[in-house]
């Protein structure tokens, strides 16, 4: 990234939050779903989310201003991407993951940042998840977990295509929370049955889905904390999908080992997650993502491939590959036990 030279890039980010603000109203206002549906004029929209004219007209302003929207002769319409991904119904919806995990977890998380960097919790007594997911006036688990699956879906068929289980039988998912990624790995795989190991409040939502699937019978689930929680053994295939972006540094070892334990000789593991390059220059959504993980978490660590895999290496893996998942934002690393 080149230096900023000018104050006005500065100011930029200064005030970059507002232009997400106004994409999160929007989606609470599903005004880009009313755009598609027919209310394409100021009076239509207002009438459509009960929102009054003048506040809508300094909302749309600000939409048009980062090219969520355009106008023309007083009718808005959607931009591309929009129509495609923030419109109800659409072949990549994913307004819930905007929404409640962008917009409620990490945005209002992100208020305390300056604290985390402090080293200080946010809840002294829980982590940062319970705090702010499961506690009391929290964001709710089973809103957070769907919102969740809705964002994973897409990035988790991607990773079933390319990673080949030809053989695996039995594939523990630490943290599958929702279960996105055990039902692409289960469908791409038809002998494959699957444990998910996640907090209480997760197992609902992701019987839901494995119901939903028609794979109820092909998923078992334990509840608990990947830390101290019992992992089954026996595993062909141990899943860790943005575990170690959400623990302290001290406990990444740990999940090493608890996977070599965990894994049949020849078994494979899959720690996927946001990673900076090894020179922690970027890619700049993965560094800015690693932040929000430092959230009531003063061990956390800025993740790069080779601390991935020098802590597999330790835990006794033999490193098949580090490879980029979806556009250089996230990485995957494939050990396997020997």
């Amino acid at each position: 990234m080149k230096p900023v030279d000018d104050v006005r890039q500065i100011s930029a980010l200064t005030y970059g939050f507002i232009a997400s603000k106004a994409l999160f109203a929007a989606l609470d206002l599903d005004l880009f779903t009313k755009i598609a549906s027919g209310a394409t004029t100021l009076a239509g929209l207002a009438t459509a989310s009960g929102t009054a004219p003048n506040r809508l007209r300094t909302l749309l302003t600000t939409l048009k201003t980062v090219g969520l929207v355009s106008e023309s002769d007083g009718t808005f319409a959607n931009a591309p991407a929009v129509a495609t991904y923030l419109v109800a119904g659409a072949p990549g919806d994913f307004r819930d993951y905007i929404r409640i995990v962008n917009g409620g977890f990490l945005y209002e998380g992100l208020r305390h940042l300056e604290k985390s960097m402090r080293g200080e919790r946010i809840f002294p007594d829980k982590g940062f998840y319970e705090g702010i997911v499961y506690s009391e006036g929290g964001v709710g688990g089973p809103a957070f977990s769907s919102a969740q699956h809705a964002g994973s879906l897409g990035p988790a068929r991607l990773m079933a295509r390319r990673v080949d289980l030809a053989g695996a039988t039995k594939f523990l998912d630490v943290g599958g929370g929702s279960g996105a990624y055990t039902l692409a790995f289960l469908k791409q795989n038809p002998k494959l049955t699957a444990t998910i190991l996640d907090f209480p409040e997760t197992t609902d939502t992701a019987r839901h889905y494995a119901a939903e699937a028609g794979m109820s019978d092909r998923v078992a689930h334990i509840q608990g904390n990947a830390i101290n929680t019992d992992w089954p053994g026996d595993q062909d295939v141990v899943l860790m999908s943005y575990v170690w972006s959400a623990v302290g540094g001290n406990d990444i070892p740990t999940l090493a080992r608890r996977a070599f334990a965990a894994l049949k000789p020849g078994g494979l593991v899959l720690v996927h997650d946001f990673m900076v390059d090894d020179r922690h220059e970027g890619p700049a959504f993965a560094a800015w993502y690693l932040l929000a993980a430092m959230l009531d978490n003063p061990h956390a660590e800025c993740l790069t491939p080779g601390l991935v895999e020098g802590t597999l290496r330790d835990a006794g893996f033999v490193i098949e590959s580090t490879a980029n998942m979806l556009d250089e934002i996230t990485q995957l690393t494939r050990a396997r036990h020997p």
